[in-house]
C-alpha cells in the first residue's frame, strides 16, 4: 500500500511546485499598461527649461542590450547664458535586476573614470526632499577634461526614492513588486561649479523629472 502511496505523495508534491513556480512568474494585472505610462511619461520632460535647452543624445548600445530597458533618455541640457552643460539620464526597467549593476560606481570606472568621492546628498525640488549620493569622477589620462559631478538616486515601484542601489536589489526579489522593475536617475555637472551651482542645476532637472518619477513610483501601494 505504502509503495502505491508514496508515488501519488510525490506526484502531489511536485504538482504543487509546479504551480507555485507559474504563480511566481505570472506578472500581477496592470503591469503591462504601468510600463506604457512610464515610456509615454518620459515625453512631457521639457527640452527648454528656463536658459536650459536640451538635446537628446544616444545611450550606448552595449549598455542598452545589458539593461533590457523599458524607458532611457539621455539629454544633454546647455545653458544658453553661462555656456554650462548638465545631462539628465533616466533608466527604468520592467525587471529591477537588470539595474542593480547600473549605477556610477560601476559605470564610470569601466570607462576610464576614477571615483574621487562620494557624498550623500539632499536636494529639495518641488517640494520634496530627494536623498542621493553625488560621486564625483576624473579622467586622469585626458588632462584638458573637467572631473564630472554625478548625482544619482533610484527610485523604486512603491513611492519610495533611495540613494542607492540597496532597496532596488530587495525589490527585485520581492514577490509583488518584482514584475514593476525601477528606475535610476543620475544628473551630471562640470563638478568644478561651486557648491551653489551645482544644486541649483539638480533642483533644475530634478523638477522637470519629477513627473515621470511619480509615474514610476505609482506601481504598487506599499
Amino acid at each position: 500500500m505504502l509503495k502505491c502511496i508514496a508515488p501519488l505523495i510525490t506526484f502531489i508534491l511536485l504538482a504543487g511546485v509546479a504551480v507555485d513556480q507559474a504563480d511566481r512568474q505570472k506578472a500581477p494585472e496592470g503591469v503591462e499598461a504601468y510600463q506604457a505610462q512610464i515610456r509615454e511619461g518620459v515625453r512631457s520632460i521639457p527640452y527648454i527649461i528656463g536658459d536650459w535647452v536640451g538635446t537628446d543624445t544616444e545611450i550606448r548600445q552595449d549598455a542598452l542590450r545589458i539593461l533590457d530597458a523599458n524607458c532611457t533618455l539621455s539629454r544633454v541640457y546647455r545653458n544658453l547664458r553661462t555656456g554650462h552643460t548638465a545631462t539628465l539620464l533616466l533608466v527604468q526597467c520592467a525587471d529591477a535586476r537588470s539595474l542593480v549593476g547600473h549605477y556610477p560606481p560601476v559605470c564610470y570606472p569601466s570607462q576610464g573614470w576614477n571615483q574621487r568621492s562620494a557624498v550623500p546628498k539632499s536636494i529639495a525640488a518641488d517640494g520634496r526632499t530627494f536623498e542621493s549620493t553625488e560621486y564625483v569622477f576624473g579622467y586622469d589620462l585626458l588632462q584638458q577634461s573637467n572631473p564630472l559631478a554625478v548625482l544619482h538616486f533610484t527610485v523604486l515601484p512603491d513611492g519610495r526614492i533611495a540613494p542607492d542601489m540597496q532597496m532596488l536589489g530587495v525589490s527585485a526579489r520581492d514577490r509583488r513588486q518584482k514584475f514593476f522593475g525601477g528606475a535610476s536617475v543620475q544628473l551630471i555637472v562640470d563638478a568644478d561649479l561651486s557648491d551653489e551651482e551645482r544644486n541649483g542645476t539638480y533642483k533644475l532637472l530634478i523638477e522637470a523629472a519629477t513627473p515621470w518619477v511619480e509615474r514610476v513610483q505609482s506601481g504598487i501601494a506599499r
